[in-house]
């Protein structure tokens, strides 16, 4: 079940806790000691079922596929596929791997904890602010390192058709990596699409809460996880 972004008042409330600036800079570095969200991603074996519920908002893990071989996150038709500026392909029907949307609102929050229910996705909730992000595999490491996109959909209601935007993408290895730049969305990644331009790296969820909802529906951030044996991915999130 596809997720989507908080409601306009949420996104109000949240606006007005950060302040009035939306845009932010991509960290050049980060103390890793320093204070943090800390989000666990634990790759468990195709046929795993663990029982009970894994929605807990106070949790800090979620269980996901240890290879997403075969997996498949459904894209909506009819549909533009871009990757900074140049198109993959029109009406692409799916992108392989396994699919983490994500949202912002009033805290952290584990929304839908496993991959492995009728879903077949996963649910998170950023806390209000802005983040440095960084990412590490911290279990035994596997000969091809785990891949995660970060995508914008958005539907433009006018020309009925669904674009998704690649944000970027990163290889997760044992050394920490920023992936704050799956969070920021600039002039290239919209090109070639008819959203407006943000002129600058702008947090993602300050740039989607600010389109006009006239004129475009079905806004959601999700990451495509492409998992290859890794037990365990480790995810912080920084106040910037």
């Amino acid at each position: 079940m596809k997720k989507r972004l908080l409601a306009v008042a949420l996104l109000a409330a949240v606006a007005a806790t950060v302040g009035a600036s939306v845009v932010i800079a991509a960290p050049k570095g980060v103390d890793l000691n320093g204070a943090h969200y800390n989000l666990n991603l634990i790759g468990k074996k195709a046929d795993w079922n663990g029982g009970g519920s894994y929605d807990n908002p106070d949790r800090h893990t979620m269980f996901v596929p240890a290879d997403t071989t075969g997996w498949e996150i459904l894209l909506n038709q009819p549909n533009k596929v871009l990757n900074h500026g140049s198109t993959v392909g029109d009406n692409v029907t799916s992108l392989p791997g396994l699919a983490i949307w994500m949202t912002q609102g009033s805290e952290f929050a584990v929304l839908d904890g496993t991959a492995f229910d009728e879903d077949a996705d996963c649910n998170f909730q950023l806390g209000p602010g802005k983040y440095a992000v960084y990412v590490a595999a911290k279990a035994k490491p596997v000969a091809n390192p785990a891949q995660i996109d970060g995508w914008v959909q958005a539907k433009d209601l006018e020309g009925n058709l669904y674009y998704y935007l690649n944000l970027g993408t990163i290889s997760v290895t044992r050394k920490w990596q920023n992936a704050t730049d799956l969070f920021m969305i600039d002039d290239q990644e919209v090109a070639g699409s008819t959203l407006p331009v943000p002129g600058e790296d702008t947090w993602i969820f300050d740039y989607l809460s600010g389109l006009d909802g006239s004129a475009y529906g079905d806004l959601a951030y999700f990451w495509q996880l492409q998992n290859n044996g890794c037990k365990l991915i480790q995810v912080r999130f920084y106040p910037v």
